[in-house]
């Protein structure tokens, strides 16, 4: 625990808000709870080296391998086979290192607890597990594990970082954090390959500080050519989330776009209670190289704010409104005409005024870049800079202080 005596009070009493961190803490790492189903009525589990079961902390019974099992929640009772148990109950393989199966889903490592739902029917079931094994099925389900290694490292240790940070976010519900994008894509034994293993191992209890304490590690799938500042999303500033250029524009879904109508941006906004009569024009700054300085984006060229302009008024909505209205990939959008090639903000000029015109019955385009809320590390933009720098050892260091500025890698245990 070397690291451990650096690290100032103030990490010390950020680290027991999210668990206690044993002085023995070590291979791995820290158990963390994973919400894997909730409000259900029964589950079915099995085990290829059999099953060990506990209730409230007691040895049950064993279950031979391969036998399945059902548990069921009736009536404010745990049951099987017709037996009534006091919860919590936990299934763990009975033989070293296995594995447990729900039948209509996963496999996971560790085990699993089913509780009650708390405020609502039907149990959970919890897979608690070592962080270094949650992170095995977490990496590949977030980056593809054919990916370079170094691009997983990276992956890897914001992962863990992410983790650690958002521990308990969930404990009224039972559990550290989810298993889908509420929390980070967890796969169980699912979601392992030997690359995502070995990057795993290879970075084991690392992750990164900011100052002194564990840092939020964001990141999204493709930031569009610019990663943003955190006020701009958030509304606070994070000296670690800065906008910072993003080598993903050979990515899929870098550049997308939409063609859309002045009458159905008018219905839209007309069903969300926000009725401008016939939409006339669009007033936003337009999208140019970057980094930007202007109020209605952020650095990135992230759209802030726009005022959409009718017959019968105004509307100004942020620009995560704008993109929740129609389902757009990010917020780094910009509008025009749709005559010719699209406008690219990193090679050309700007092509249009502030002020946007649309003409009634006729097409505009909206068309952006990235998909994602653009903070932090950009999992194509790491991919893409791990496969220009083949060769060099340690890489994933680079991406990582890349993406978040001023940040160092520390060995957690």
């Amino acid at each position: 625990m070397q690291v451990i005596h650096k690290i100032s009070i103030g990490i010390v009493f950020f680290l027991g808000c999210v668990g206690v961190l044993s002085a023995a803490a070590s291979g791995p790492g820290i158990p963390i709870r994973v919400g894997i189903r909730e409000g259900r009525n029964a589950i079915s589990l099995v085990s290829a080296g059999g099953l060990e079961i506990f209730s409230k902390g007691n040895l049950w019974k064993t279950v031979a391998p391969h036998m399945p099992v059902t548990i069921s929640y009736v009536d404010n009772m745990f049951s099987i086979d017709g037996s009534s148990l006091e919860g919590p109950v936990s299934f763990q393989p009975a033989r070293y290192q296995g594995t447990v199966r729900i039948t209509d889903g996963y496999t996971y490592r560790g085990m699993l607890e089913c509780i009650k739902t708390p405020g609502r029917e039907g149990m959970t079931l919890v897979n608690v597990v070592p962080l270094e094994y949650y992170l095995y099925g977490v990496v590949g389900k977030e980056m593809s594990p054919s990916w370079n290694l170094e691009a997983l490292k990276a992956q890897a240790v914001a992962a863990r970082t992410y983790a650690i940070t958002h521990k308990n976010s969930y404990g009224t519900r039972g559990f550290d954090v989810m298993d889908d994008t509420r929390s980070q894509m967890y796969g169980g034994v699912n979601g392992e390959s030997p690359s995502v293993l070995r990057a795993v191992d290879e970075t084991n209890g690392e992750v990164l500080f900011y100052g002194n304490k564990v840092i939020d590690a964001l990141f999204c799938s493709t930031a569009g050519g610019w990663t943003e500042n955190s006020e701009n999303v958030w509304g606070k500033a994070y000296g670690y989330l800065r906008g910072v250029p993003d080598f993903s524009e050979a990515m899929p879904a870098y550049r997308w776009q939409l063609s859309l109508t002045p009458e159905r941006l008018a219905a839209v906004l007309k069903a969300t209670g926000r009725n401008v009569g016939d939409v006339t024009g669009i007033l936003l700054s337009p999208l140019q190289r970057r980094p930007m300085s202007v109020s209605d984006r952020g650095i990135s060229g992230r759209v802030r704010s726009l005022v959409i302009i009718g017959t019968e008024g105004k509307v100004t909505l942020s620009g995560n409104a704008f993109q929740s209205l129609l389902s757009l990939k990010s917020t780094l959008f910009d509008v025009y005409d749709g005559q010719g090639l699209l406008p690219d903000p990193d090679r050309s000029s700007v092509q249009r005024e502030t002020l946007f015109s649309v003409t009634k019955g006729v097409p505009f385009v909206v068309y952006g870049f990235g998909w994602g809320h653009g903070l932090g590390m950009s999992q194509y933009g790491a991919y893409q800079m791990a496969l220009s720098n083949k060769g060099i050892k340690n890489y994933y260091r680079q991406i990582l202080s890349h993406y978040y500025t001023g940040t160092r890698i520390e060995q957690l245990y």
